[in-house]
């Protein structure tokens, strides 16, 4: 029997987890380097969308999801007074008795990876800098240690991973004047799904029940400079409908999440030699329609599918890119345009257009 392939995982984010449980189910030795001491606790929230859900159906976590989470049938566009413009429906891609979407804290859903990937065997070294990953899947640490590996796949957002050098052409997703504040305060009773407030005359607002006492909020600043503690608790205030109770619990100690909007995709191949970019690394998406997370698991998966299949290396990677490049390119053009959109809208401004292209295309897996 030939030895069990090493993979070594930079990052412990969505794709970083997801990626160890995957490849530990299909029988891979892998160890986990993150450069924190200790798991990251944000307060934010996650849009666990119908093809994130039917992805972590695949690997067996879907219910504990559902029991942490709060489910809903989709997302609502709505005024200040709750009244819908417009609903974007979720479809039930993970089927029968689970919901089409739900919310969760996003912290929960890394925890519940996290422990089903050390279940399955995944080493974690939290606390442990990559700064190299040469092109034959050697890992060399900031204190000079080296772990050979026969597969390195780097899930670092471009620019997160500080130093780190790569075989593959270091590249800079597009940045858009525009970021999201987000936080979680106390659910409002009235919040039963994830809904998006627009206004003529103040920032868009998106509220997501993430369980039954708590709600994400995403506060849309179109701009690059933080706006003050204040700033957005008046204009949440102003706003008044089901947006003022959010005001009260925003406040000066307020713990808040900044979320600035790229977008942007490796160019050229996702891997060189023994090196391969996934999740965040390769792809960058804007928050708009949920995308993010979904995609990075979809990553492993594919990755994981094709490591049972016992490729020969070159064939792998090669497969692996087939299956999601041009997928990945196609998410991105969706829900770039829903970005740019938000900054500059033009008479084709029309987001529930843009979410009927996006749902065909991801409702069948990768």
């Amino acid at each position: 029997m030939s030895p069990a392939l090493r993979i070594g995982i930079v990052g412990a984010g969505l794709a970083g987890l997801a990626m160890a449980l995957t490849a530990s189910s299909a029988g891979a030795t892998v160890e986990v380097f993150d450069a924190p001491a200790t798991a990251p606790s944000k307060a934010t929230h996650l849009h666990v969308t119908a093809n994130l859900l039917r992805d972590l159906n695949s690997l067996g976590l879907a219910d504990s999801c559902v029991r942490k989470g709060f489910p809903y049938k989709g997302m609502v566009v709505a005024d200040v007074q709750g009244r819908a413009y417009c609903e974007l429906a979720s479809p039930r891609l993970a089927g029968e008795p689970l919901p089409p979407a739900l919310g969760m804290v996003h912290g929960d859903l890394l925890g519940l990876l996290r422990q089903a990937a050390v279940d399955r065997g995944a080493k974690l070294h939290q606390g442990t800098t990559i700064v190299d990953a040469l092109p034959d899947a050697t890992l060399v640490t900031q204190a000079g240690e080296r772990h050979p590996m026969d597969l390195a796949v780097l899930t670092n957002r471009p620019g997160s991973a500080g130093t780190l050098r790569s075989a593959l052409v270091a590249w800079e997703p597009e940045a858009l004047p525009q970021q999201w504040c987000q936080t979680l305060v106390p659910r409002p009773l009235a919040l039963d799904r994830a809904t998006l407030v627009l206004s003529h005359e103040y920032p868009k607002v998106l509220l997501v029940p993430v369980d039954t006492r708590r709600a994400g909020v995403a506060v849309m600043w179109n701009e690059r400079s933080r706006p003050s503690t204040s700033d957005i608790r008046q204009v949440l205030a102003a706003q008044g409908g089901i947006v003022a109770p959010v005001a009260r619990h925003w406040g000066a100690t307020t713990p808040v999440t900044e979320r600035p909007v790229r977008f942007g995709m490796q160019p050229g191949p996702w891997h060189a030699q023994r090196v391969l970019r996934i999740g965040p690394a390769a792809l960058v998406l804007p928050p708009h329609f949920g995308q993010q997370a979904a995609q990075s698991v979809e990553d492993a998966l594919v990755l994981g599918d094709l490591l049972r299949a016992r490729l020969p290396h070159d064939e792998l990677l090669h497969a692996f890119e087939a299956r999601r490049l041009d997928r990945a390119r196609r998410v991105l053009e969706i829900t770039s345009q829903a970005a740019r959109w938000n900054v500059r809208p033009d008479a084709s401004t029309d987001l529930l257009a843009l979410a009927e292209r996006l749902v065909p295309l991801v409702a069948r897996p990768a």
